[in-house]
């Protein structure tokens, strides 16, 4: 009587634990639901910093057709930086002044790509 009694328990207990966990891991997922949630409502209110960047190709040439079409080529963009490199440039600040030493090989020209700052915006 006792084993039975005993049994009884044993398997009302599991039953029990068994709902518990399924409901603990419900409640954990739904936790980390609404962390993920907060977070990305946390991140749409930082303020985004940006660059406005121009990237042109420039050569060293008296050719008056190179330098109209580098001027042509040249392709400005939005660039969302971390507060300390936006705070660290300034509008026509050089990013990069690279020589294409490809081109001076195989083509024998001179020239580099220029990226300048062309302007800076805190968006909120």
């Amino acid at each position: 009587m006792y084993k039975s009694l005993l049994l009884a328990l044993v398997c009302v207990g599991l039953l029990t634990s068994c709902g518990n966990s399924e409901e603990l891991e419900r409640l954990r997922k739904e936790n980390t639901d609404l962390k993920a949630q907060l977070d990305l409502l946390n991140a749409a209110k930082k303020p985004k910093y940006i660059l406005k960047l121009k990237l042109k190709q420039a050569s060293f040439s008296l050719s008056v057709k190179k330098h109209i079409r580098n001027a042509m080529n040249a392709i400005e963009f939005e660039l969302p930086v971390d507060k300390d490199f936006y705070d660290s440039v300034s509008e026509g600040t050089e990013i990069v002044d690279k020589f294409r030493f490809g081109s001076l090989v195989l083509y024998g020209t001179l020239g580099d790509w220029e990226m300048t700052v062309r302007g800076k915006e805190i968006r909120e």
